[in-house]
């Protein structure tokens, strides 16, 4: 497996980052991160409400103000201040909310996305300037937080991922909303002869609404389209995952590429020659 140092050059200097197998999110500070990119507008889909599902009393506190308060409250010495070994997780999600929406200071959500897919972009290319004559390479992708966005749902819900709607929504047509910089990633493979796979851990009943959103996101003339049938319902991630890789790679492919939001979309073997590590604050799927 190859060593290379990819070099970026940013406000704050040179960023080295070195690559084994794996790119992972680089600094805020690299100009490819300050592209003029935001949050999708969500409209609400049918039968739901617009408002979140645990509505706000009064105006949201900046995440500022809301430290703030408790720190200038902690310093009254009449105040009997409780152990709080964690951070309130009121203001983790005002964070992550801001974060998602590109405001407040904590960065930009949708900058980082496509950031990394312009690395996976110039990453891609190299690869397939490897390829050998009737070689057939594959470029595998995640579904959710990688190829597609739930990002109104989620925000819908307050960030607190309930699984029920979420579920709802996945399988709606509202959520045909592609991540821009992976349909660029993705129609560029196929442009360049690359055949994709989508390994996904829906369950197989999701499958045909599935495809249906991935065609209206604009991703056209995929090869595969995996979902968890059977006894892989109850398989640990990474194990699914793997064993639907090597499935690829038995059909005669070489995986260049695999891009997830989560380890467990790129851990496990077989590998892609290089794993992208998208950005996902929302939930953690081991």
């Amino acid at each position: 497996m190859r060593m290379r140092q990819l070099h970026r050059k940013c406000d704050l200097g040179l960023l080295s980052v070195k690559v084994l197998r794996v790119l992972c999110v680089a600094a805020l500070a690299c100009e490819v991160c300050l592209a003029q990119v935001g949050p999708p507008a969500c409209a609400a889909p049918a039968g739901k409400q617009v408002a979140s599902l645990r509505p706000r009393v009064g105006p949201r506190p900046t995440v500022a103000a809301a430290v703030a308060t408790a720190e200038i409250a902690a310093s009254d010495p009449t105040v009997v201040v409780a152990a709080e070994p964690m951070e309130n997780f009121g203001v983790a999600r005002y964070r992550l909310e801001d974060y998602a929406d590109c405001v407040g200071t904590g960065g930009c959500y949708w900058a980082d996305l496509d950031a990394q897919a312009k690395r996976a972009e110039a990453e891609l290319r190299q690869l397939i300037a490897t390829r050998k004559a009737d070689e057939k390479l594959a470029l595998v992708l995640d579904i959710d937080e990688t190829s597609l966005t739930n990002y109104c749902e989620m925000k819908r819900e307050d960030y607190g991922f309930i699984s029920v709607p979420f579920n709802e929504w996945a399988v709606s047509s509202a959520a045909d909303m592609a991540i821009p910089g992976t349909l660029r990633l993705f129609n560029e493979a196929r442009a360049e002869g690359v055949e994709v796979f989508f390994i996904t851990g829906r369950p197989g009943e999701q499958k045909a609404a599935t495809a249906r959103n991935l065609e209206a996101a604009g991703y056209k003339g995929w090869k595969g389209l995996a979902l968890r049938e059977g006894a892989e319902k109850t398989m640990a991630t990474v194990e699914y995952k793997s064993e639907e890789r090597k499935k690829v790679v038995d059909a005669g492919y070489r995986i260049v590429m695999n891009v997830g939001d989560q380890w467990s979309d790129l851990n496990g073997e077989p590998r892609a020659e290089i794993s992208v590590k998208l950005p996902n604050p929302f939930y953690y799927l081991p």
